[in-house]
């Protein structure tokens, strides 16, 4: 039997666009049992102030950042928390 390859360029907004909510929360899932996305999920509450939703903004951006730290930084942070 012939082997034919093939390559195939998809537009991510435009595939995104294209599915349902029922796939698109399909896509959620695989990405989180892949380790792409975090399973936390984290609501912004219609009571928070504005200093509760600038500091949460932080901490998801820290969150996401924790792999570009330096050692010294992550201790740092660390000391923080294990103060309180």
């Amino acid at each position: 039997m012939p082997y034919f390859e093939t390559e195939l360029e998809v537009d991510v907004n435009g595939f995104l666009s294209s599915c349902t909510k029922s796939e698109i929360k399909e896509l959620i899932e695989e990405l989180q049992e892949d380790g792409w996305l975090v399973k936390e999920k984290v609501t912004k509450e219609e009571s928070m102030s504005v200093m509760d939703e600038e500091w949460l903004t932080v901490i998801q951006k820290l969150h996401t950042l924790r792999l570009r730290l330096s050692v010294e930084e992550e201790q740092t942070i660390k000391e923080i928390v294990n103060r309180y």
